[in-house]
């Protein structure tokens, strides 16, 4: 009869061992009949053949008898060895606006794209990391404009009381976008073509995320009416020594204008390699993601239809570590 042990939480290989035989010298005959080394990680839930018990020159019976009947597990794993999860730069932003004035008075449109709450840098972000002109642009055109066809006009930060345009660490870009007359709302977005990602952040380790929004302005007021971005949660599913395995869950905000609220999602970046979630098979805003250790990125675009109108797309990404 094989005899056979499976693998609890906070187990070394020596753990399995002691587990299994009552003795460490039963390692290398159990080592050889898993084909494995003493020197590796064995994951949680795996079993092992333990051959070994039946030699009692390299096993002892007693050994075992007392740790079955107290109940002993044996778990001498150090807790910074298993894998660990972390997002470490996550650019969440929203847009503040800088005054009450009509833009029909001011001629403008006057906002502050900063950092939310939500935002995440665990490393810093430094200047040195951004080109020597880090204004990044915006396209912005009305919305019947847009639906005719005419190219958007394109608006830098800006210089307020000539003390330089805020670098992007600072998490806060200024803009005044030209008012203009006309029918339905302004419509603000980033092209998304590279360097031009509105904005991107960039820390010490090289980690890069940013954030691109589909930002609706009413046409007579400085009002915000939608800011179109999806939303995306990273759950660690299981642990081993070697992987993680995570779900991705991906949403959109509720959407309170009628021209937008046909929306399609899709999966960016590393995200884009999962396979259907086995809770919930049938959900495509949800991914499962097997991971080695490593530095990753995960996004999300979507795609906003009214009939046979597309409008700009909005899209973000996010890092995560597994360490």
């Amino acid at each position: 009869m094989t005899n056979t042990i499976k693998v609890m939480p906070n187990q070394s290989m020596p753990d399995v061992i002691l587990q299994g035989c009552g003795t460490l010298e039963g390692g290398m005959q159990m080592m050889l009949e898993n084909n494995m080394s003493i020197s590796d990680y064995p994951d949680v839930g795996s079993v092992f053949i333990v051959d070994s018990i039946d030699k009692p020159l390299i096993s002892s019976t007693e050994v075992l008898q007392y740790l079955k009947q107290n109940g002993i597990i044996i778990g001498t794993l150090d807790s910074d060895v298993a894998i660990r999860v972390e997002e470490v730069l996550k650019p969440v932003m929203q847009v503040s606006p800088r005054t009450s004035s009509l833009p029909s008075v001011t001629g403008l449109y006057e906002f502050d794209y900063m950092a939310a709450p939500g935002f995440i840098n665990v490393y810093p972000i430094p200047h040195a990391y951004y080109p020597s002109n880090p204004t990044p642009p915006f396209n912005y055109i009305t919305e019947e404009r847009f639906i005719a066809g005419d190219m958007p006009d394109i608006n830098l930060g800006i210089d307020i009381g000539g003390v330089g345009v805020p670098y992007m660490d600072s998490k806060q870009v200024i803009y005044n976008l030209i008012w203009i007359t006309g029918r339905g709302f302004m419509l603000v977005w980033s092209d998304m073509g590279p360097g031009t990602k509105t904005l991107t952040f960039v820390d010490i380790k090289g980690n890069s995320a940013f954030a691109a929004p589909l930002i609706v302005l009413d046409n007579a007021t400085q009002n915000l009416e939608e800011y179109l971005i999806a939303e995306l949660l990273v759950e660690v599913v299981t642990v081993t020594h070697n992987t993680a395995t995570l779900r991705l869950t991906r949403h959109h905000p509720p959407i309170s204008h009628v021209d937008f609220v046909t929306h399609v999602m899709s999966w960016l970046g590393d995200a884009s390699g999962g396979s259907a979630d086995p809770l919930d098979p049938g959900n495509p805003d949800k991914t499962i993601l097997v991971l080695q250790r490593g530095s990753y990125t995960f996004g999300v675009g979507t795609i906003y239809t009214n009939g046979s109108v597309t409008y700009p797309a909005s899209a973000f990404t996010e890092v995560v570590e597994i360490t």
